[in-house]
């Protein structure tokens, strides 16, 4: 491979549909008078920025800890595999960040004040998932923190960039559309299980056992879909409902029946399922297309 492509593999482009969903799903709730293209257009560029960045930091950090081995069930890794040395997914880490970093800040000047607590929350959420002495995700905290940072974080921090009003359906859109966001997590974890529990990292999959995990990305992709019901709605709504609640239940079975590599299609399948669920909660909250 090229260098292009050695990059275009490691940023992860099938995980990018799981950072764009809930972004999109914050412009189109923004209240009428506050949008502004820019802004939007900065929303979509940040969120892209931070998940590519959070993918170099997973590469580098889990490569220097020792998690990636050569028996790794999972796309390839750069660090591990050597495709790419340390210092230069440092360099793209930096890069990536900086990205992340110079969007955010136009979008904090502009934006409402608690956009400087997001920010900050969000480059620690980045750079503390698989790094530092104490990784949150060896304590079973991932799939919490992927639902904050791509649920309320992303959609209400859209909306405060926009300086638009928060109302309660932007609230419930919030929490639903992070949950099968946190179900590609949850899938990945599953795949990873047993490399994981010898390298010491004690995620929720390792925690819990295989059994309940798959319950776990279930009900993470079928909730939300139930909760989101397109009641008061025109009839015509209720056939994406249908369509996505069968694509939950598909979802479920594959995870149900396949185990280590064959679990790699579905992290794709998930992600671009987590972004028809944003396109399908801005039809229900936020009115489009009606």
């Amino acid at each position: 491979m090229n260098s292009l492509q050695i990059w275009s593999q490691t940023v992860r482009p099938r995980t990018l549909p799981a950072a764009v969903g809930p972004v999109l799903l914050g412009q189109v709730l923004v209240v009428e008078g506050h949008f502004s293209w820019v802004t939007a257009v900065l929303c979509v560029v940040c969120a892209l920025a931070l998940q590519m960045a959070v993918n170099l930091a997973n590469d580098l950090f889990d490569g220097l800890s020792g998690v990636d081995q050569a028996d790794r069930l999972g796309p390839t890794r750069a660090l591990q595999s050597g495709l790419l040395s340390a210092g230069q997914l440092r360099l793209g880490l930096g890069l990536t960040l900086g990205v992340a970093v110079a969007s955010g800040l136009w979008l904090i000047v502009f934006g409402h004040w608690l956009l400087w607590l997001l920010g900050a929350l969000a480059l620690l959420g980045v750079l503390g998932y698989s790094g530092g002495r104490r990784p949150y995700a060896n304590r079973a905290l991932g799939e919490v923190a992927v639902w904050l940072f791509f649920g309320p974080v992303a959609v209400l921090g859209s909306l405060l960039a926009h300086r638009s009003p928060i109302g309660l359906d932007a609230i419930l859109a919030s929490a639903w559309v992070g949950l099968p966001v946190a179900a590609i997590l949850v899938v990945n974890n599953l795949r990873d299980r047993h490399g994981d529990a010898r390298a010491g990292k004690h995620t929720l999959a390792v925690r819990i056992g295989p059994r309940n995990t798959r319950w776990l990305f279930a009900g993470l992709l079928t909730v939300p879909v139930l909760f989101a019901l397109p009641l008061q709605l025109p009839g015509w709504t209720w056939l994406p409902w249908v369509a996505l609640l069968a694509g939950a239940a598909l979802l479920s079975r594959e995870a149900a029946t396949r185990d280590g590599h064959a679990l790699n299609p579905l992290l794709g399948w998930t992600a671009m399922f987590s972004l028809l669920f944003a396109l399908w909660l801005a039809i229900r909250y936020g009115g489009i297309l009606l």
